[in-house]
């Protein structure tokens, strides 16, 4: 079953914001989706799944990839295309919608925002902090809706700790980021 066209995965997105930079072979841009730093340390792909990667947004038309015969092997290199950097940019400044959501989409997000616009890194958080208060408020409506110590309670408990535990953490790099930007 085709995907829907309009859905890129984070790995996807990391990919699109490496050529971003700047134009690079697969193999520059595994080794930066690699390793314990980094994006490779939330968001790790695998050295065959990065051309799986480039074949799909090549194919969205989202990347450009162009043969250089000067090194041996020949390899293509990839630069982002206008379609790419303008679906990068659309994505880049929205908040995600689920709390699983936070521990890759949003730490891609902020890599890169932290990267080249600490300012919209710090809107960003602040924007994912308004999420997830809404998020605990509906859980907690709900839990009131149910049966104490029913499965749907024990479960909408749970996720109400995830909210409540992202919530002190987002707080956290809101705060790590002020200080930064006070020069700290």
């Amino acid at each position: 079953m085709p995907r829907a066209k309009n859905y890129l995965t984070p790995a996807e997105f990391a990919v699109l914001g490496l050529l971003r930079r700047k134009p690079a072979y697969g193999y520059e841009l595994q080794r930066s989706l690699s390793g314990s730093t980094g994006l490779g340390l939330v968001c790790p792909v695998e050295p065959a799944m990065i051309y799986a990667i480039l074949k799909s947004l090549s194919g969205l038309e989202l990347i450009d990839g162009e043969w250089d015969n000067s090194t041996y092997p020949p390899k293509a290199v990839y630069t982002i295309t206008g379609e790419g950097e303008l679906r990068f940019q659309t994505w880049l400044r929205r908040a995600v919608g689920r709390m699983r959501e936070v521990r890759l989409d949003f730490m891609v997000k902020l890599f890169f925002l932290l990267e080249e616009e600490p300012e919209s890194a710090k809107d960003l958080v602040e924007q994912q902090l308004e999420v997830c208060d809404t998020y605990a408020r509906d859980i907690q409506e709900r839990m009131a809706e149910v049966q104490p110590a029913s499965f749907d309670y024990l479960a909408l408990g749970s996720k109400l700790s995830a909210a409540c535990h992202t919530t002190d953490w987002l707080n956290e790099c809101l705060r790590s980021l002020v200080k930064i930007g006070e020069g700290s």
